[in-house]
Parts: C-alpha cells; sequence; structure tokens
C-alpha cells in the first residue's frame, strides 16, 4: 500500500497537479523547473490538512516605535491574525505551537480559540540575555502548546523550558523544529515562516519572506504571485 502511495505521489508530481480542498485554503504544488529553496523535501504533495500547525504571528501589541519590532517587519492586528483560516488548515485531531511575547500572552489565548484549539501548556524559551522591556526585561519568549480533538504527544518527557541561543531579532531557534517533531505527527506548517525549516520532515511553509507552498484567500504574500502566473 505504501508504495502505491509514493508511485501516486509521483505520477502527481510529474503532472504538476496543483491540489485545491475546496473554497477555503488553495494549496498549490510547484511547478518542475521552478526554484525550491535548500532543504526542500523532493517530490513532495502540498498535504490539503496539517496535523502540526507552527505559528509565529506579527504581534501589534506593545510592538510599535522606535524600538519595536515594527522597525524589522510589518504587523498585523489581532483581528486579523485571528481571522486567519487556520481551522481549515489543520486536521480534526491537532497540534497549534503559537508563538507569543510576554505582551501577548492573553492575545495568544485568544488567537488559539479563535483558531479553534485549547491552549494545553506553555513552553518557554529561556534566552539567558536580556532584552528590552517597559517594565522588567524580557529575557524569554514562549510557545502554547494547543490541541483539537484527539492529539496525544508522542514523547511525555518534555519540561515547559528549553533553552537555546539568540540569533537575529525575532528570530525563533532552529532547535524548535526537533523538538516539535519529537512530539507532534506530521504533516507539519509553518505560518509566517521566514525560511525554510532545516528538517528532511518535509514541512510546508507560508510567509512573507518565504517562496510559500499554499495560498490562503484574503492573507496576500509575495509570492501569491508566482503561484498566480503558474494557474
Amino acid at each position: 500500500m505504501l508504495d502505491r502511495v509514493k508511485d501516486f505521489q509521483d505520477h502527481l508530481h510529474a503532472l504538476n497537479v496543483y491540489i485545491t480542498p475546496g473554497a477555503t485554503c488553495h494549496l498549490e504544488r510547484k511547478k518542475k523547473g521552478e526554484h525550491v529553496e535548500e532543504n526542500a523535501t523532493a517530490k513532495q504533495v502540498t498535504p490539503t490538512r496539517f496535523r502540526t500547525i507552527l505559528a509565529d504571528p506579527p504581534w501589534s501589541h506593545d510592538q510599535r516605535g522606535a524600538k519595536g519590532a515594527e522597525r524589522h517587519y510589518s504587523l498585523m492586528d489581532l483581528s486579523k491574525i485571528k481571522g486567519m483560516p487556520v481551522a481549515d488548515l489543520a486536521e480534526e485531531n491537532s497540534h497549534l505551537w503559537l508563538w507569543v511575547t510576554n505582551s501577548s500572552l492573553r492575545d495568544g489565548y485568544d488567537v488559539a480559540a479563535a483558531w479553534g484549539f485549547v491552549p494545553k501548556s506553555i513552553l518557554t524559551w529561556v534566552k539567558f540575555r536580556l532584552g528590552l522591556g517597559s517594565t522588567l526585561r524580557n529575557a524569554s519568549e514562549h510557545v502554547l502548546f494547543c490541541t483539537r480533538g484527539k492529539a496525544p504527544v508522542k514523547f511525555k518527557s518534555q519540561p515547559t523550558w528549553f533553552n537555546a541561543p539568540v540569533t537575529e531579532h525575532s528570530r525563533k531557534p532552529d532547535e524548535q523544529y526537533a523538538l516539535i517533531e519529537r512530539l507532534s505527527d506530521g504533516p507539519y506548517l509553518e505560518l509566517f515562516a521566514r525560511r525554510r525549516p532545516p528538517s528532511n520532515r518535509g514541512w510546508s511553509i507560508w510567509g512573507n519572506e518565504v517562496d510559500s507552498d499554499l495560498v490562503i484567500p484574503s492573507y496576500p504574500v509575495p509570492s501569491d504571485r508566482h503561484h498566480q502566473r503558474n494557474t
């Protein structure tokens, strides 16, 4: 059976087939000959739904001004984030890993609920380096681990914190991918991605700074132009 599935996927790839899961989210596979970023899985057909979704929204709360994240990338209002059709991208039994800042923690719970998920725990990235802060100095960021339906974790000894080096502004540590893959099943999707994940698990990605694997209606990103030209 597995051989038949692989043969079918290879056949779709050879035909440059586009996959459309209905009227809500238009998922497309790149045509043969298009540039594929390093670490992309060969002959990968973009799934229509995902069992694990990682998201790092550009929160606007407390991020405007001379020292805010607004200097580095465009921010998104909370209502716009909550309106994303993430529930249509997720399988009925799935996980959501949602990055939040200390100031957007409350908003994160609201977004998870709007996307159809229930927060279960908080995973904290301990930076061991002082950042900015209007009251206390920020030295941590958090990931809300959320579930939908019946989706147990594969590994039950993960503590609620991890340490990883701080690199460029707002970039999350690459260690997150191995951690997520250890606890959650694929297929995997990263929303608001900034680069192709350093993983051989065939992550799909979407965001302003990458060649996205899918199109989300009403949420345009620059790479949508490539999809439009090839349809």
